[in-house]
Parts: structure tokens; C-alpha cells; sequence
């Protein structure tokens, strides 16, 4: 115990190889568990699945993961034992690369359908523009204050409306 409540105790393991210090977090939280570094294959291990190695100079020396744990003076178990864990993360960082891919496909399509239905709507206001159009007395319609005419007369759907020529002249 460090002499203050259970809440508060730190582990402050920063100075040994290999261990990720847990600062900030209460030994107690059972929801984020403490992350160790595995000596022998370097990934991050929850401290629960990990063994520590140690010595009578210094209690921990560094910490294992179960599977190197299992080979350790044996090379070609090692070795074997890298292979199936390298070929695992590569299998799986496949799978979330396809799922990404997939994920930017959707959401291309969904910019070019965006994209098409603004198109649609700046035709339909370009539409509107040849029955509603400013004259000296007001609309073409015959309207004075033609509250279509406020709307398809804005500088801003104008714009849209000539940006949407270019770019289908350059298509």
C-alpha cells in the first residue's frame, strides 16, 4: 500500500524496461486494464495475461505475454510462434483495410448522389428563372413582389447556377 486510500495508489513502474506506466488510473479500475510491452515480441498485453519477469535485484524486470512465456530458450518455437502471431495481425489488418475500402466506397457514392441531387435542384431553380425574371415593374409573371423571384434572383443560387455550366462544359 502507498499509505493513502485504495482509490488513489498509483503504480509507478516508469523507470523498468518495457512496462507501460499506468498513470493517471487507480490500480483498482477494472474497466481499462493495465497494458504491459512484451519483452520478447514488443506488442501491448493486458497485465492480467502477462507474466513478470524478475530477479532478487529488482522485483520486475520486464514483463512476457503468455505465448512468449511458452518459448522461451526454444528458437524455433519462437520463431514459430512470431510467424502464426505476425500472419493473425496481417489477416486482420486486411480485413479492417477491406472494411475501410468499402466504408470509402459508400461514402463516394453518397458525395456523387449529393452532388447529382444539387444539380437537379439548380436546374429546377434555373427552370423557375426563365417564368420568374426581374423586369422595371417587377416579374416577368406580372407580379410586383413575386416572392419566387426574391428566391431565384439571389446572387448565391446565380452563382451555383453558372458554377454547374462550367463544370459540365468541362466534363
Amino acid at each position: 500500500m502507498c499509505g493513502a486510500p485504495e482509490s488513489t495508489c498509483r503504480i509507478d513502474v516508469s523507470p523498468l524496461k518495457g512496462v507501460t506506466p499506468t498513470l493517471g488510473r487507480s490500480t483498482m479500475d477494472q474497466h481499462i486494464p493495465n497494458t504491459i510491452v512484451c519483452e520478447c515480441c514488443d506488442l501491448d498485453v493486458p497485465e492480467r495475461l502477462a507474466s513478470a519477469v524478475v530477479n532478487t535485484h529488482l522485483p520486475v524486470r520486464g514483463w512476457l505475454c503468455r505465448k512468449c512465456d511458452e518459448h522461451q530458450g526454444n528458437a524455433l518455437v519462437k520463431a514459430q510462434d512470431h510467424e502464426a502471431e505476425v500472419r493473425m495481425r496481417w489477416a486482420e489488418t486486411i480485413d479492417e483495410l477491406h472494411a475501410t475500402q468499402g466504408l470509402a466506397d459508400d461514402y463516394r457514392d453518397r458525395m456523387k448522389a449529393a452532388s447529382r441531387s444539387r444539380d437537379a435542384v439548380l436546374q429546377q431553380f434555373e427552370r423557375l428563372e426563365r417564368y420568374h425574371g426581374a423586369t422595371p415593374h417587377g416579374c416577368i409573371c406580372g407580379k410586383r413582389n413575386c416572392e419566387t423571384l426574391a428566391i431565384v434572383d439571389t446572387d448565391w443560387i446565380n452563382d451555383r447556377i453558372a458554377a454547374m455550366h462550367r463544370h459540365n462544359q468541362a466534363s
